[in-house]
């Protein structure tokens, strides 16, 4: 069983990237840590999840190279 993941959801400040971090947070995901990517039109905002606070990033190589599991849209 897996006690928490490395998470990174690409496309967090579209529709279908708030349907992804919802859910993550209703099944009660085991996350570890969490990254959201989006564009560079979103860089900077802050996005709440589970209660904490996450930066807009860029998804790159050295991100994803750090990820378990990748949620895409």
């Amino acid at each position: 069983m897996v006690d928490s993941c490395r998470i990174a959801v690409i496309g967090a400040t579209g529709a279908v990237g708030q349907v992804f971090l919802r859910i993550l947070e209703e099944r009660a995901f085991p996350i570890g840590s969490l990254r959201v990517c989006a564009s560079e039109r979103s860089l900077g905002k802050s996005l709440t999840v589970n209660g904490r606070e996450h930066i807009v990033e860029l998804a790159t190589p050295e991100l994803l190279a750090e990820i378990d599991i990748a949620f895409i849209s």
